[in-house]
């Protein structure tokens, strides 16, 4: 019998939850904070995140990781299962194949999303929604971005953003991305007070590869 990660990848579901004692089902989490990001691997910055939006919110804590990349090739199943087993006893795992906010928010309205500062700088940029255009409206008459966070209102989600270093440009937050007024209720900070690591999923890679 298939279990429903292998369905998942046959395009018979759109999300499995795999909870922290490995149990598989595909309902949508209600009232969670939900961190997306790659997890290659999962570090500490992830769990403290995750823990900072988790006091902010009030709200159940969830890793969400998508087999859907948009700027990188899709991942495989092996690779997935391998990245899963980073979360077992920690916490539940919303598996999708969802790459921008917008399209996760479809398949988890009500959610508070998490993410750091690097990840919403790319909100605000078009070529992130082509995939998306033809749900998203026309994009002659409005840019994919302002359409993208309409719907994303309208799917009742908001967007924790934690600061980081960002190379050359050193320690960005929230107030550096120039959001527009118009869109600025769906985004919060999380106070450097709440959370900072300075740490990253590809200087862990590379600190074990030396």
């Amino acid at each position: 019998m298939r279990d429903l990660i292998e369905r998942l990848y046959s395009g018979e579901l759109s999300f499995v939850v795999v909870e922290q004692d490995g149990r598989q089902h595909s309902v949508a989490p209600e009232n969670s904070a939900v961190l997306a990001a790659s997890f290659n691997p999962l570090h500490p910055g992830h769990v403290g995140l995750l823990a900072a939006a988790r006091d902010i919110t009030g709200r159940r804590g969830y890793f969400e990781l998508s087999i859907e990349n948009v700027d990188k090739p899709r991942l495989s199943e092996q690779e997935l299962r391998s990245r899963l087993e980073q979360f077992a006893g920690l916490a539940g795992v919303m598996v999708t194949n969802a790459p921008t906010f917008v399209e996760k928010s479809r398949l988890a309205p009500g959610s508070v999303f998490v993410t750091g500062v690097d990840t919403a700088e790319r909100l605000f940029v078009d070529r992130y929604y082509k995939r998306d255009q033809s749900t998203l409206g026309d994009p002659c008459r409005v840019s994919p971005t302002a359409l993208a966070l309409e719907e994303l209102r309208r799917n009742d989600c908001r967007i924790l953003v934690a600061g980081r270093v960002m190379g050359d440009r050193g320690f960005l937050t929230l107030d550096d991305l120039g959001v527009p007024e118009e869109f600025s209720d769906l985004l919060q900070a999380i106070p450097e007070s709440a959370f900072r690591e300075d740490i990253s999923s590809s200087a862990v890679r590379g600190n074990s590869q030396r």
